[in-house]
């Protein structure tokens, strides 16, 4: 009997940890793949649901942009990326990105407008 609880005891305590594991934010980098395009400025929305959960404006040198990179902490789940591209000497373009968060990665984003 003292066993059978011992073990159920185990268990309860790997559950535990196993659901705290998959709650803590995981290292992601995102990279926006812009290539030979000079841009001012990118802005990205990170959304889960209705609710935003990150904001950043970078803004890469001057010359082609080429991969701009992004590291964030996010927990696992699916995400939409809100993404505002400034190139220069042209308007603004828009993107969306739906990307989904299981471990700590990089994810590659070649953006379509170019």
């Amino acid at each position: 009997m003292r066993r059978g609880a011992r073990l159920l005891l185990l268990a309860g305590a790997l559950g535990i940890g196993w659901l705290l594991f998959r709650q803590a934010p995981r290292d992601v980098v995102l990279v926006y793949g812009l290539g030979d395009r000079e841009v001012t400025s990118v802005e990205v929305e990170i959304a889960r649901g209705d609710q935003v959960v990150r904001r950043a404006e970078l803004r890469p040198g001057p010359g082609p942009a080429g991969n701009v990179r992004h590291p964030v902490r996010l927990p696992d789940g699916d995400y939409l990326l809100r993404i505002r591209i400034a190139p220069r000497g042209a308007p603004a373009e828009r993107e969306e990105q739906p990307i989904t968060v299981s471990e700590s990665t990089t994810i590659v984003l070649p953006w379509a407008g170019h």
